[in-house]
């Protein structure tokens, strides 16, 4: 079953589960973000990725200049493992993972949420790639998708599971868009996806399918660059 598949049952299981003001004010936050210029304004194909270094859960420090240095990177932005579709999401990269490394390509996850014993798959299984810990949403700052949940509609995200501050981080309703950013080896951002929807995110095929162009090209994509931000721009396929 396809990522989007996955994600649409889960849609329909929550609005089907929850209270129906609940599902009103989840709609309401999704057509809140739509009509700010925060997509329109977010880091997209064609510029160069903001550098980050973080530590991720295990100890390690990750330096994002370090690691454009051995080639493409994946960097993904999440919410964490209170939000079932962020979870659909990290299982989906998680069965991709062999092939991003089989391409030349590092995978890494951003989220605010402080990482705790419970593996962000939920599951008992710790993904097999970083999960860095982005406090405060400073990195998504920097990407500029960092936004302050509206007060109006904070229901729908302590429905859908947002935790207490001790748990995200952070003081305040401050969360990224989820956001899929594919880098060359130069730092340039080649594909990117976001969507004001939290409930719809990168069919992992397409990242597969940018970094096998890269790949075969045997270039680092810097004449070569999409926008999935648009979902009528779609990657050249090899």
């Amino acid at each position: 079953m396809s990522l989007k598949a996955q994600l649409e049952v889960c849609r329909r299981e929550y609005e089907a589960n929850a209270e129906p003001h609940v599902v009103d004010a989840a709609r309401c936050s999704i057509q809140v973000l739509a009509e700010t210029s925060l997509v329109a304004n977010a880091v997209k194909a064609g510029e160069t990725a903001p550098l980050f270094g973080l530590r991720c859960g295990r100890g390690d420090f990750i330096n994002l200049s370090g690691l454009i240095n051995r080639g493409p990177v994946v960097v993904s932005f999440l919410w964490g493992d209170w939000c079932p579709f962020c979870v659909l999401e990290l299982k989906a990269l998680a069965a991709v993972h062999p092939e991003i490394e089989r391409l030349g390509a590092t995978l890494v996850a951003l989220t605010p949420q402080a990482r705790g014993r419970s593996s962000s798959l939920g599951s008992d299984t710790e993904p097999p790639f970083p999960i860095l810990q982005d406090t405060g949403c400073e990195i998504a700052a920097r990407y500029r998708i960092a936004f302050t949940v509206p007060q109006q509609v904070r229901a729908a995200y302590l429905a859908l599971g947002y935790p207490n501050s001790a748990k995200t981080g952070s003081k305040g309703y401050v969360l990224p868009i989820p956001a899929t950013y594919v880098l060359d080896s130069t730092g340039l951002v080649v594909l990117s996806y976001l969507d004001a929807d939290h409930t719809t995110r990168l069919e992992p095929t397409e990242i597969i399918a940018a970094l096998t162009y890269l790949h075969s090209a045997n270039i680092p994509g810097r004449n070569n660059r999409w926008s999935l931000s648009d979902p009528t721009h779609g990657p050249p396929r090899p």
